[in-house]
């Protein structure tokens, strides 16, 4: 600006001069200033002589000069101000949008890693029941915002009801829907068995699942986005998840990640069903019995880390044999599935069933006691009586040998009272009360409960 300023004074001291000797070369300067000095001299009311005329006239001269210059540099300097104020302007815009490029490429970066382990996340044990709360879990990361964490439940197809049903959600659970069983034909479930795309909500209430009452636990979560989980042409389920509003912007601001982000759940979806496959009874769809027992360990010590009860349930098909003597072993087959059908039905999904051999049948229920009084509604007695109800109800009214009932017996591990007692002594409690159902009557539930949960007699 220094520069500038003196430039300037340059230029007009040689302009100045240029001009001077210009007029005095092409016009007699003497001449016209006497004519000047004769007419101003005329009209000014006081005698002044030639020297002093060009003494002011030279004042003035300088005057002006010096006004016109200061115009000039006041002008470069107001302009000078403005081009700095521009250049921080446009710095500042430049270093915000460099930090918001490099905010987007972290971001990106972060997801990019976060898509790169998902899959050894997912994977990293091939139990049905720990990649899918793993799936629900990677779902709700991927699609929460600072304000709102992602709701996310998992639905998964069975093919043998032909129906789409709740498997297991994250900060929801069954209750918060209107029903847990949908049929392929019922929304919204039909638009994405459609398309076999995504379908994406700016309103929780478009799906229709959610229960008013239910709703204000969504909090900020008000968006909904309904992923179909498609693996060679083939629904295995779907991911129905409620986001905040930004999370959903992200979401459709970055489709080619989202879809890389459902492809890895999809196949690890796919791992835990393949792998289901491998340790599931052929015949029943229930758990095998190595597995089955593997999983009572793990249960055991995970119920004596965490101090918690667990619950064994034993179940046999009475007067099983009279179905295959009479009706063949087909139809006792078909019997053997339709009870562990309904077994499935009324077990939780963290609970695991599984067929301990012939027509009998196991079924473990973890962070579970006895259910006193009939109050709980997950307690080992409750879920007893209601699959021996399923049965009963199923095939009542049938004819010989088809009317078919279970019996069972209940055993519950509690903690600190049997914490020393490993899985055999467990199943060997169990196997005696269902042994005491079958002689005292069958189509009953036995159980020892501790003195004082025993009811009181009756007077």
């Amino acid at each position: 600006m220094r520069f500038l300023r003196g430039l300037l004074w340059v230029v007009v001291l040689i302009a100045a001069i240029a001009g001077a000797t210009y007029l005095t070369g092409r016009y007699d300067a003497s001449g016209r200033f006497t004519e000047f000095y004769l007419a101003v001299q005329a009209a000014l009311p006081v005698n002044v002589d030639y020297d002093q005329f060009l003494v002011a006239l030279t004042v003035v001269s300088l005057l002006t000069v010096a006004i016109v210059v200061i115009g000039c540099s006041a002008l470069l300097v107001v302009m000078g101000v403005r081009l700095s104020a521009a250049n921080q302007r446009a710095g500042g815009q430049a270093t915000a949008a460099k930090r918001e490029t490099e905010h987007v490429r972290e971001d990106a970066k972060r997801q990019d890693e976060r898509l790169i382990g998902l899959s050894a996340e997912l994977t990293k044990r091939l139990d049905k029941r720990v990649i899918v709360q793993r799936i629900v879990e990677a779902a709700s990361r991927i699609a929460s915002a600072p304000q709102a964490n992602a709701v996310v439940s998992l639905w998964l197809v069975h093919l043998e009801t032909d129906t789409i049903r709740f498997e297991i959600g994250l900060y929801c659970d069954a209750t918060h829907f209107v029903k847990t069983e949908f049929l392929p034909t019922e929304q919204p479930f039909a638009n994405a068995l459609t398309t076999i795309k995504p379908v994406v909500n700016a309103s929780w209430d478009k799906l229709g699942c959610i229960t008013p009452e239910k709703a204000p636990q969504l909090g900020t979560a008000t968006s909904a986005i309904l992923v179909p989980m498609v693996i060679e042409g083939s629904v295995l389920g779907f991911l129905m998840i409620y986001c905040h509003a930004d999370a959903l912007k992200a979401y459709q601001e970055r489709p080619l990640m989202s879809q890389a982000v459902w492809g890895e759940l999809t196949l690890a979806l796919a791992i835990a069903v393949q792998g289901e496959v491998a340790i599931l009874d052929r015949l029943t769809g229930v758990h095998n019995r190595e597995y089955f027992m593997k999983r009572l360990v793990q249960e055991i010590e995970r119920a004596n880390r965490f101090r918690l009860p667990l619950s064994l349930l034993m179940i046999d098909i009475d007067n099983f044999k009279q179905v295959n003597d009479t009706l063949g072993h087909p139809q006792g087959d078909a019997v053997l599935r339709i009870v562990a059908k309904l077994i499935k039905k009324e077990v939780r999904a963290v609970d695991l069933a599984g067929r301990y051999g012939g027509e009998e049948f196991i079924v473990l229920l973890p962070e579970t006691g006895y259910g006193e009084e009939g109050t709980s509604a997950t307690g080992a007695l409750v879920v007893a009586e209601r699959i021996r109800k399923a049965v009963d109800d199923e095939f009542r009214g049938m004819q010989k040998p088809l009317n078919i009932t279970v019996s069972l017996g209940v055993a519950v591990r509690r903690f600190p009272e049997e914490r020393e007692e490993d899985f055999k002594l467990l199943i060997q409690r169990a196997d005696e009360q269902l042994y005491k159902a079958k002689t005292t009557g069958k189509n009953k539930v036995s159980v020892v409960l501790p003195e004082k949960e025993k009811p009181p007699v009756a007077s």
